[in-house]
Formats: structure tokens, sequence, C-alpha cells
């Protein structure tokens, strides 16, 4: 008698044969793991991502600091370069949560244990795989009629709302993605690398403000005055744009953590598309809907379809 079991994890095949040895209740077992070619290529394929998101992010922050240092030296030369640069060095994570603030910024309940052990289980396994020392609170936000989730704070501290909404509508699996998602934010302190841009977009607006006031102040007419007004009156929104488009691949590294962590994008691709039809109404539009539409720049998040699109490419 001969039995043969075929277990399969993402790309790792294994076979297992038990033989009879010829002994009541003794077997000889063979074990076999065959790993899947395309399983090297998608290795790659995910950390050429993640080097392109990282790349990305740090071009934003350049970008904004370049610009914000261009209009200090319009102000000032370069003493109003380093008195523009010099408030908005990145601090460390002071962010304060705790239940109180919780319920007094957003009126949400903090969960225990006992209360939901599955989604503590859940949220303490997703932690271990990405390392985190600390599991992040957890909150629930009563609102029965919406699905979202939100990370607050850092790796040393953090916590995850979740909407009363988006716990009854996802199924187990569809909650561990977004689970998942939310831990990559606070792994990536993507909350103090949002708080940081928002510093410098309130400086670039300000310091172009003033330098506009400067030039008028000025009568500057000279053969350099009208291209610094145009430049100090296009800072804010570029500095907006260059927010917007970090944003948006802080997302797409966030997915793209969350199914490294999960390896389950069947679910995370689900939950995507229950998120889309709720706060729109409709499935995801194709890709190529926002190919050529300058509003898709104005967006913090990608659209559902280039997020799906590319958890699919990372993991088939």
């Amino acid at each position: 008698m001969q039995m043969l079991r075929v277990s399969q994890h993402d790309t790792l095949v294994i076979p297992e044969i038990h033989w009879p040895s010829g002994e009541a209740g003794v077997f000889l077992r063979c074990r076999l793991e065959w790993q899947s070619r395309n399983q090297e290529v998608l290795r790659r394929r995910r950390l050429a991502h993640q080097t392109a998101n990282h790349q990305s992010s740090a071009l934003a922050i350049v970008a904004m600091m370049t610009l914000l240092a261009v209009c200090g030296w319009i102000v000032g030369g370069p003493e109003g370069v380093q008195r523009a640069l010099q408030g908005t060095a990145p601090c460390p994570n002071g962010t304060v949560i705790s239940r109180e603030s919780m319920h007094r910024w957003f009126g949400a309940r903090l969960l225990s244990h006992a209360e939901v052990p599955e989604l503590f289980a859940i949220l303490t396994k997703v932690c271990s795989r990405a390392g985190l020392a600390r599991v992040p609170d957890l909150y629930c936000l009563p609102a029965p009629g919406d699905m979202n989730a939100y990370a607050l704070g850092g790796p040393e501290r953090s916590a995850i709302v979740l909407t009363e909404g988006l716990l009854r509508g996802m199924t187990r699996e569809e909650i561990a993605g977004i689970l998942a998602h939310e831990v990559a934010h606070i792994r990536n302190n993507d909350a103090w690398t949002m708080s940081w841009t928002t510093a410098l977009r309130r400086a670039i607006d300000w310091t172009s403000l003033a330098g506009l006031a400067l030039l008028r102040t000025r009568h500057h007419h000279g053969s350099l005055g009208r291209p610094l007004a145009i430049l100090l009156s296009a800072a804010p929104a570029l500095g907006q744009l260059l927010g917007l488009a970090l944003s948006r691949v802080r997302e797409l590294d966030a997915d793209a953590t969350a199914l490294e962590l999960t390896g389950d994008s069947r679910a995370l691709i689900a939950a995507l598309d229950k998120l889309e039809r709720h706060h729109t109404g409709s499935a995801p539009m194709p890709v190529s809907a926002f190919g050529h539409d300058p509003m898709r720049l104005l967006r913090s998040h990608p659209a559902t379809s280039e997020r799906v699109g590319t958890l699919l490419n990372l993991a088939y």
C-alpha cells in the first residue's frame, strides 16, 4: 500500500510518499521539495519593485527640499536657504496614542484580546513576520456604514483603527490583508514620512508667498523678475503634486509589503475590490481609463486597478 500527499505553499511544491516497511504501523517516508524556477524571477521582481519605490520616495523628498531651497534663495540668498530648510528637519515620532486621545479624536474604542482573539492572532502573526517588536493597539470605529482602516504611529508606538463596517463586510483572509497593509505602513514609518512631507509643503507655501511679497515690494521688473515670480507662484502647486506622488508610492509599497507578509494575493485583491465597490459603487476601472487622465496626479492613492495589476505582477 502506498500513500502520496502533495502540498503547495506559494510556488513551493512538496510531495510526500509513505511506503509500508513490513512492520505494523511503521512506514518509510520520502519528502521532496520542488521549487518553481519562477520563484527566483518573482523574488527579483519584488526586490526591484521595492528598490524602485524607495528611489521614487527619496526623489520626491529631494525634489521638495530643492524646491524649498530655491524659494529660500530667492527670498534671502544662502541665509534664506538655511532659514527655509531649518524648520523642516525630520523629528522623532512624537505621536501621542492613548485610549483617551483616540476616543476624543476619532470616537474609536480600544479592542481587547479577550474580545476578539482571532483578530489579535492574525495581527500578532503579521507583526512577527514584519519584525515588529510591539503589536499595534487595535481600535474599532463605530461606523457600520463605512469600510476603512487607518494606521497611526511608527514601529515603537502604533495603533490600527478598523471601522465596524470593514469588520462586518470582510472575510477573515481579507481582514488579514488589510491588517498587513496597515502594518506595512507602520513598519515603513510612513506616518513619519508623510508628516515630514506636510512640513515641507507648508514651508514651500510660506516661503513662496514671502518671496512674491518681496518681489512686489522691490518692484523687481528685471530680466529675472518675471521668471522668479512664475516659479514662486507655481511652487505651492508643485509641492502639492510631489506630496501626492509620494503618497501614491508609499501605498504601492505597503501593498507589496502586505503581499510579502501574507503571501495571499487573492485576499488582498478581493479586499481592494470590496473597498472600491463600497466607496465608488462600481467595480474598479481598467488602468487604461487613468493612463491619460491628468486628474490621477491629484489622487493620494493609486487607482485600484493599478494596485491590483501590481499585486498580480508581483505574485505570479
